[in-house]
């Protein structure tokens, strides 16, 4: 394994679910027109647990804020995604082999942050996050027994390499899901079409319409007076009674 590992966890399994709440926190922000037209978030498959793995393919791409417009609220997008869900979800990050961070949000889009504080956990960790150095489930709802074991874990993270952000991921039914960015999952993926920026007026502010509201909402084309050859249509040229 190499130095970092990265996946979020939503206690949602039906991907398509997320996707479409994913696009609807996502068409919040703006986007360049430099931005592909298909943005490939991450791979994504389901466990018989309930919950759905993302491996996201931009490193912290669920923590960022991403460029909101004006009047939208400043969070973390794993904060929007939950509350859009109505669901919790949390993220798992690993660097170095050992230093372990949780990320975890309920369904009001509340966050917690536990573990390992690397720079991005250090921005996020407001009056709100709570940081906690030892890493371990304070928002979501897990037994004693998973209690226990993620702070033996954690306290004795030496025990085994990536050990305690396997058995986080396990939690959601993702055992040694470390190795999965070795050997990739193919069951799903999340893509992001950025809406078409239509105009930019002069104070800066953009119009946009995404693809399908542009073809749905679409005015009726007028039939041409004369097709290809030069002849008048029957439409064109009937007479109306």
């Amino acid at each position: 394994m190499s130095g970092w590992r990265q996946a979020v966890f939503v206690r949602q399994r039906r991907i398509e679910v997320i996707q479409r709440a994913l696009s609807a926190v996502l068409d919040e922000e703006s986007w360049s027109p430099a931005t592909p037209r298909r943005l490939y978030i991450g791979a994504a498959d389901a466990s018989s647990r309930g919950w759905t793995m993302i491996l996201p393919e931009l490193a912290n791409f669920f923590l960022d804020h991403g460029g909101l417009d004006r009047g939208a609220p400043s969070e973390p997008r794993l904060c929007r995604l939950a509350r859009e869900l109505h669901c919790p979800a949390y993220e798992v990050d690993v660097r170095d082999r050992v230093a372990t961070t949780l990320y975890e949000v309920d369904v009001h889009g509340r966050l917690r942050i536990s573990g390992a504080m690397p720079a991005a956990a250090t921005a996020l960790a407001g009056d709100d996050a709570a940081p906690s150095p030892i890493a371990g489930f304070g928002l979501i709802a897990v037994s004693d027994e998973i209690r226990d074991r993620i702070a033996e874990l954690a306290v004795h993270p030496e025990a085994r390499i990536t050990a305690l952000a396997d058995y986080l991921g396990a939690v959601a039914g993702f055992p040694a899901w470390t190795r999965y960015a070795d050997d990739p999952i193919t069951a799903g993926e999340l893509i992001y079409e950025p809406p078409r920026i239509l105009a930019r007026d002069p104070g800066g502010v953009v119009t946009r319409l995404s693809e399908a509201h542009a073809i749905t909402h679409a005015a009726p084309r007028a039939p041409a007076a004369h097709d290809r050859r030069g002849r008048r249509p029957r439409s064109v040229s009937r007479t109306r009674r």
